[in-house]
């Protein structure tokens, strides 16, 4: 009898250190969705979407990882570190060209202007003909500048670019006189503006824009679910943002994004639209773009760049 009962406390001891090993394979950490994000207003949406807690709501866990120059935010990317990010065609095919696998998801809301100097004599687009104007060069700022100047028929011949990688620096040299015109993403542009800068162009006024959000291959082939939840809650945020008085959320956001201080009076913010494909026709004028400047050596069509996800 004592070993029949010594038997029985041995087995309900194993079921029960079976039953705790899953209950904790069960309650393992769920996957976490990492989003590289730059001070701009393109990642608003998703910082409104962490801070209203859509992203719990629609039951995906995600990280918002700051990041102040592109340069790092790719880096990142490259070693896996980052699921996806806010970044633009341009960056994407660079990460394609270098082997890493992006694939863009919807294209992005954003502004960039170009801004004559308070102190020069330029006030339209024609009086740009011999000055100089600073950018980072290869990048979204100098493919967006030459669409401007190309609208406005202006020859690429005869504007001397400035090669100032910084965007801070830039709106520095503006301001000093350093250069006549500059080119600048929203929320500095607006800062600019508010010191005496005139606008001379803006993505807005045309319909090349070329921000996009971008996810890994192998994070959408893993997490395909988790990535569908992230733009669930991002169009509620966008939903939120297209309602709420600025005021609600901006001191929020001003001290979240790092952006410098006086903006809270000078900035500008798009019009806020649910996630989308970009056009085809921008995709392949981007990549027509790099391979006419020889930055790039493969060819890439719509289909090798974006893919469409189908919300839940």
């Amino acid at each position: 009898m004592k070993k029949i009962l010594v038997c029985l406390l041995i087995a309900i001891s194993s079921m029960a250190f079976i039953g705790c090993g899953q209950n904790e394979k069960v309650s393992m950490p769920e996957k976490i969705i990492n989003i590289g994000v730059m001070p701009d207003v393109e990642s608003i949406p998703l910082i409104i979407a962490e801070k209203n807690g859509y992203f719990r709501k629609e039951g995906v866990k995600v990280n918002i990882e700051h990041f102040k120059s592109a340069r790092d935010r790719d880096s990142a990317l490259q070693s896996g570190e980052l699921d996806g990010a806010v970044s633009d065609i341009l960056a994407v095919v660079f990460a394609n060209e270098g082997g890493i696998n992006l694939k863009i998801i919807c294209k992005n809301d954003g502004n960039i202007k170009l801004l004559a100097g308070q102190a020069s004599d330029i006030d339209s687009m024609e009086d740009l003909k011999g000055k100089s104007i600073g950018m980072s060069s290869n990048t979204i700022m100098e493919y967006t500048t030459d669409k401007m100047l190309e609208a406005a028929r202006i020859d690429f011949e005869v504007i001397n670019k400035v090669a100032i990688p910084q965007i801070p620096t830039r709106l520095e040299m503006l301001q000093g006189g350093k250069v006549d015109a500059i080119i600048l993403p929203e929320p500095l542009a607006g800062l600019a503006v508010k010191n005496g800068a005139r606008v001379l162009h803006c993505t807005d006024q045309m319909a090349k824009k070329a921000g996009v959000i971008a996810f890994t291959s192998k994070s959408l082939q893993e997490s395909p679910e988790e990535i569908k939840a992230v733009f669930q809650a991002y169009n509620e945020a966008v939903d939120y943002l297209q309602k709420a008085p600025v005021a609600d959320y901006i001191d929020f956001i001003i001290e979240e994004q790092g952006f410098p201080e006086g903006l809270k009076e000078s900035i500008e913010l798009p019009q806020y639209t649910e996630a989308k494909l970009p056009e085809e026709e921008i995709v392949a004028d981007v990549v027509r773009w790099m391979k006419d400047k020889e930055l790039i050596k493969g060819s890439y069509e719509y289909n090798d760049l974006v893919e469409e996800i189908i919300m839940r």
